[in-house]
């Protein structure tokens, strides 16, 4: 559209005299018509309309509606003063297109029903467009009589939603009140951060009600809820006293720190108002509203401090709006308001009650109603233009929404479509929107009742949606990054660590996915643990990020995530203390392999630290591990510091604890031996960064070369990496002068808050420590994080991992030179690698037994060398194949996990014949590994775990294991026997349980079973994928690997499951060719939400028992009680007869042995037997943990052992006096029955 089309004129506006008459003003056109407006209009009209002619007079009649009883006057006049501002302004640009006759009130008390109907009388369906109404009621009124007479309101005033949502006779340029609610609850909840608000409304009116509703499913999608509601019948003018004074009693018990005020102009809501400010509970609480509730609110909180003879706290009153405020200069289109409200106030007279032409910007509410008036203005004016017809109010009505958006200098409202069909829809057409506003405005009341912006409430969701109410809000983190006064060099880094995390929230975000919030908190270094305990009743924090203190880490209630110390130390693990990058365990480790390929013999340490000795141990245990002898140490307190001295003359030092004079010498040191090495931290890298820089940047010397540390981040300022993660930190902080390695970390921990908050419903401390942890491990960019693990080491008896504990997770560990830092294009100097933390234990001299024995052993070995010769070459064809293995972390991995049903029993029962069961159980299962190209990936019993990187080879795989086992001759009948009496059984004992194989006919029975039944789960995923040094195969960590052994753990014998995960990783053909039957979700032990599986029809005809739901292993909850049986509670219960003789006799076998090995022999009784682990405390097996793990082994068996001896008469032995329990039974059902309690 040419520019100068952009508006039309108006006359002058009223005064605030009461007897205001009707007028028309005309607005006259020219002769000269723009010729390419005329193209547009023929083209587009064709033959709906007859094309406007350069000698055709249009008149178009508009009624201004802005105003209603009971609007006070300013507001009325600011409303038309900027409407009138933005009629005058356009009156030279578009005089040549078409005359308005703008239709006012002769006076603000002529009913607006009276004004309506005469002028629609007067129009005799001409097109006549109206402007407003002011105010609920009168909104309400004109509904229906729009759409009688087929008029358009533009702009229309209301606090009611009954009047929102698809209406062609209303044309909205801003957000419905809805959007406003949202904008507020998010406000209250990301950047208030109270944990209490409240929300207050009027009964039976036409505001509030569904607004509550709203404000519920608000906050609900972000995990909160309404501490309390205020709400009271506002039907009546009056309500009795008791009545409000109960309501008020039950509302400010709840603590509101924040209060909704969706009340409509009432003198109940002026009442609330009133008792917010005089009580002392609420006097503080913050008071949210929207728009339209402004002006009464203000005027009624004035009055209110007034009485109580209080003055107005900046920032305590909230309110969003529909457009930015008059005097918010940062945006074009306000710049141009108030050039023409300036000069439009001047050149009229009329408005005698504006003081002066820049009342607006020391009026801010009448300034905010000008602006208001103006875009109703601006809206109309372009309207006009663009229609195709300015005769015709079925077509002009119909133009406005022909995917209509206004560009009115650098705001958009739009885009306004009609109907259409949904296929135009999905291609990106509007359909079914009067409503062009897509942004709220938000600002606080200030000093004088001046009007202030909020920029960080704004909210704007783009022209894709029409309302907000497809809008998403997650629930969110709020963080903190403690900006310490007392400590100059933790306040920089993290200042830099702060604007790295944040800048995602600043650059190119949608603010739907933006659920990271992080704040300053201004403290000290000393007290920000008592800040932190004194503020947490007052606002939410659910982390802390960046440098923090020892007395920090112990705040109770808070997850910390990437915690750096300004002097070393070691990490422990703490639930609650996550680390994304490398620990100091970790940077040893790796600088102590990188010193065993530089050939280095010994290496020094310098270490400033309370934990200094500590420190030293573990720097020993790593350089010993690689060959590297431990040279002097220097352990040093917080506050001595590093003297020359200190430092040799040459070789390799490690400098560990630094302060900013630190640095200087070791500058000097290097430069003054040519020949010495230095290793630092990496945090104490990032805390001196600018003094490192700046001692070494000017250098032209090679100390920078011989000064190292460790790290797993990509460089920050490497303009040619390919590095994803450095990509996206370069385009959200395009300064280079901003980019450093704190700032840079803050932003990569930014990127794993996005990832670990995308499932999460709600957030807290508790419940992001169990997403860490159960994600285990976690690709972000190109960086990879984890695994992370707890406890649950042991799902269905398979050893899922040989560690139980990490809560540190950086992977791909590189040494640089600080050379690297100056200058990107340098290599690193060490290869990155994820360190094992396997240390080497020292041994002492060799006495002269052990001497003799290696002797001997040499003469041994030269003898057996041969045959082991030949014992290799045979094992070749043993070898794992390993090109099966799925090996590429980003690739998903099908996982298979198998067991027989029922083998502790059927071991039990027929020792002799499940030897050779078991056996061609495993040989079958190995051919079907082979013949699908799958990887074994290990067995633990008769369980088998099998990987496989294509899912329907994995699937084909179960289906055909189900069929061979069907076809297998088993040489005996035993199995299907046992399977049949036991079902018997559990039918007997249980009336509700259905026997689904013991009562077929024997010929149908053989053609579905038959011998060992299988159960199997199959679920596909990301796995953390590891080579194992020792079995030298691979093994696959992650919830993955849990989701699949839990899935295999209720599936009955001769079942497949499958997850829902690997249903939909199977074309369309697959799942119909294996024929796959819908389960619903299962609720799994462990997994947050229930899983969808499957149940894959490997054998068609077979019928299964309900899923096993209360059959999972477990390692005892440490929230809740165990059962009351011996077995479970064996630490509180005293021992039988039996058990205390079986304990006696664990504890002398196992006395001789030391910790880790009691643990390897134990472990595998407990899988047997299904014995639950107790909680562990500490990473290795105790000697109280041994007793407590024997005491349950000993309760399990006893329990079983007394129960078959008391149960049964015609037994022929019972051992019950030896130190294990063997049981032989002429009655097999009996048998049955005590086995399967095992």
């Amino acid at each position: 559209m040419p520019a100068a089309l952009c508006g039309l004129s108006s006359s002058a506006p009223h005064t605030r005299a009461s007897s205001h008459r009707m007028r028309h003003v005309t607005l006259q056109r020219g002769a000269k018509v723009i010729g390419s407006l005329l193209l547009l209009i023929m083209l587009t009209v064709g033959s709906l309309a007859r094309p406007i002619e350069a000698t055709d007079v249009v008149t178009v009649k508009v009624l201004s509606l802005m105003y209603g009883a009971g609007s006070p006057n300013d507001v009325v006049d600011s409303l038309n003063a900027g409407l009138g501002a933005s009629l005058a302004a356009r009156e030279d640009e578009v005089s040549s297109m078409f005359k308005v006759s703008l239709i006012q009130p002769s006076s603000y008390d002529e009913p607006i029903e009276q004004l309506f109907n005469t002028t629609v009388e007067r129009t005799n369906n001409e097109l006549l467009v109206i402007v407003g109404p002011l105010g609920n009621q009168n909104v309400l009124w004109v509904q229906d009589r729009l759409e009688v007479h087929d008029l358009v309101a533009f702009a229309p005033l209301s606090y009611s939603d009954k009047t929102r949502g698809w209406n062609p006779h209303f044309y909205y340029p801003s957000v419905e009140p809805d959007a406003e609610l949202l904008a507020l609850v998010r406000y209250a909840i990301v950047f208030l951060r109270v944990p209490r608000v409240g929300f207050m409304y009027l009964k039976d009116t036409h505001f509030g009600e569904t607004s509550l509703l709203f404000a519920r499913d608000v906050m609900s999608m972000m995990g909160y809820k309404l501490c309390g509601t205020f709400a009271i019948e506002g039907g009546d003018d009056r309500s009795e006293d008791a009545t409000f004074e109960a309501e008020w009693k039950q509302f400010v018990d709840t603590r509101p720190q924040a209060v909704l005020l969706f009340g409509s102009p009432h003198d109940l809501t002026a009442k609330f108002i009133t008792k917010m400010v005089t009580d002392n509970r609420t006097a503080g609480a913050y008071v949210l509203t929207v728009s339209n509730m402004q002006n009464f609110l203000l005027k009624n909180w004035k009055k209110a401090l007034e009485v109580a003879g209080a003055n107005l706290k900046p920032g305590q009153i909230v309110i969003t709006g529909t457009s930015p405020l008059a005097g918010d200069a940062q945006y074009e289109v306000i710049q141009r308001f108030q050039r023409e409200m300036t000069k439009h106030l001047e050149t009229n007279k009329d408005w005698g009650g504006f003081a002066k032409p820049g009342h607006f910007s020391t009026n801010h509410n009448d300034g905010e109603l000008m602006v208001l008036g103006w875009l109703a203005g601006e809206l109309l004016v372009r309207a006009l233009v663009e229609s195709v017809s300015l005769t015709n109010r079925t077509l002009f009505k119909a133009s406005l929404y022909n995917q209509r958006r206004y560009l009115i200098d650098d705001m958009v409202i739009g885009d306004f479509g009609g109907e259409c069909s949904e296929d135009a829809q999905r291609q990106g057409a509007v359909r079914r929107c009067n409503q062009g506003g897509n942004i709220v405005y938000m600002k606080k009341v200030v000093d004088q009742y001046h009007l202030e912006p909020l920029r960080e409430g704004f909210l704007t969701w783009g022209t894709s949606r029409c309302f907000s109410e497809g809008v998403r809000v997650g629930a969110p983190l709020s963080g903190v990054v403690i900006l310490a006064s007392d400590h100059t060099v933790a306040h920089r880094a993290n200042s830099r660590y702060f604007s790295g995390a944040t800048a995602l929230s600043r650059n190119d975000r949608i603010w739907e996915d933006d659920r990271l919030f992080l704040h300053p908190l201004e403290s000290s270094l000393s007290g920000a643990a008592t800040d932190l305990h004194d503020n947490r009743d007052k606002i939410v924090i659910s982390a802390v990020f960046g440098v923090v203190t020892n007395d920090v880490l112990s705040t109770e209630g808070l997850i910390f995530f990437d915690p750096m110390v300004v002097f070393p130390q070691l990490s422990m693990f703490r639930r609650h203390v996550i680390h994304f990058f490398p620990t100091l365990a970790q940077e040893l480790y790796v600088f102590a392999r990188y010193l065993s390929h530089s050939e280095s013999s010994f290496a020094d340490a310098i270490i400033r630290s309370d934990e200094a000795g500590e420190i030293a141990k573990v720097l020993a245990m790593s350089l010993v591990t690689f060959g590297v002898s431990p040279g002097f140490g220097v352990f040093l307190d917080v506050a001595s510091p590093i003297r020359e001295s200190h430092l040799k003359r040459g070789g390799d030092t490690f400098v560990l604890g630094l302060t900013a004079p630190d640095v200087k010498l070791i500058s000097k040191h290097l430069e003054t031996h040519p020949e010495a090495r230095v290793f630092i931290t990496f945090t104490d890298l990032v805390l001196l960064y600018e003094e490192f820089i700046s001692e070494f940047n000017a250098t032209t010397n090679t100390k920078a070369q011989r000064l190292f540390f460790a790290t797993s981040l990509p460089h920050w300022a490497d303009n040619s990496s390919k590095s994803e993660t450095i990509t996206a930190y370069h385009r959200a902080i395009p300064d280079p002068k901003q980019w450093s390695p704190m700032s840079l970390r803050g932003f990569a921990v930014a990127r794993v808050m996005q990832t670990l908050l995308v499932p999460m419903k709600k957030v807290n401390a508790a419940l992001l420590a169990e997403q860490v942890f159960w994600q285990t491990s976690f690709v972000v960019d190109d960086m990879k994080y984890g695994p992370f693990n707890d406890v649950d080491c042991v799902a269905n008896g398979v050893q899922l991992s040989s560690n139980c504990v990490w809560n540190y997770g950086a992977t791909d560990i590189a040494v640089w030179s600080f050379a690297r830092v100056l200058n990107p294009s340098l290599p690193v100097a060490e290869d990155p690698i994820t360190p094992s933390m396997e240390y080497k234990k020292p041994r002492e001299q060799l006495t002269s037994s052990e001497i003799a024995g290696i002797v001997m052993g040499s003469v041994i070995a030269l003898m057996l060398f041969a045959t082991l010769g030949v014992a290799l070459l045979c094992s070749r064809r043993n070898k794992r194949d390993n090109d099966r293995a799925p090996r590429e972390p980003t690739d998903p991995v099908t996982l298979i996990f198998t067991d027989i049903e029922n083998s502790t029993a059927q071991w039990a029962a027929h020792p002799d014949l499940m030897t050779e069961a078991v056996a061609a159980h495993h040989r079958l299962i190995r051919a079907l590994v082979l013949r699908h190209n799958c990887y074994e990936v290990k067995t633990i019993g008769d369980s088998f775990m099998i990987a496989s990187k294509h899912p329907s080879q994995a699937v084909q795989l179960a289906a055909d294991v189900q069929l061979m086992f069907l076809h297998n001759d088993w040489g005996t009948d035993v199995f299907d026997n046992f399977y049949r009496e036991l079902e018997e059984t559990n039918a007997k004992e249980d009336n509700e349980y259905t026997s689904p194989t013991a009562c077929l006919d024997p010929e149908v029975y053989s053609r579905l079973w038959s011998g060992l039944r299988v159960r199997i789960g199959i679920h596909t995923g990301l796995c953390d994928i590891r080579h194992d040094e020792v079995t030298k195969g691979y093994d696959y960590y992650g919830p993955a690997t849990n989701m699949a052994a839990r899935t295999e753990s209720v599936a009955n014998g001769g079942q497949v499951l499958i997850t829902h995960a690997t249903y939909m990783s199977l074309s369309e053909s697959e799942r119909q060719q294996f024929g796959v039957t819908a389960l619903g979700p299962v609720a799994l032990r462990g997994v947050p939400q229930p899983v969808q599986l499957y149940q894959l029809s490997a054998v068609p005809g077979r019928t299964f028992a309900p899923l096993r739901l209360d059959r999972e292993y477990f390692f005892e909850d440490e929230n809740e009680t165990t059962n009351s049986t011996s077995e479970n509670s064996s630490s509180r219960a005293e021992l039988g007869e039996s058990a205390q003789m079986i304990m006696t006799s664990l504890q002398m076998l196992l006395s001789t042995f030391k910790g880790p090995q009691r643990e390897k022999l134990l472990t595998p009784y407990c899988e047997r037997w299904r014995v639950p682990l107790p909680r562990k405390c500490t990473r290795v097996w105790d000697e109280e943990y041994c007793q407590e793990v024997m005491r349950r082994i000993a309760a399990k068996v006893g329990h079983v052992a007394d129960h078959c001896a008391v149960g049964q008469s015609n037994h022929s032995t019972s051992t019950l006096s030896s130190a294990s329990v063997v049981i032989i039974s002429e009655n097999k059902a009996f048998l049955d029955t005590c086995s399967s309690m095992l």
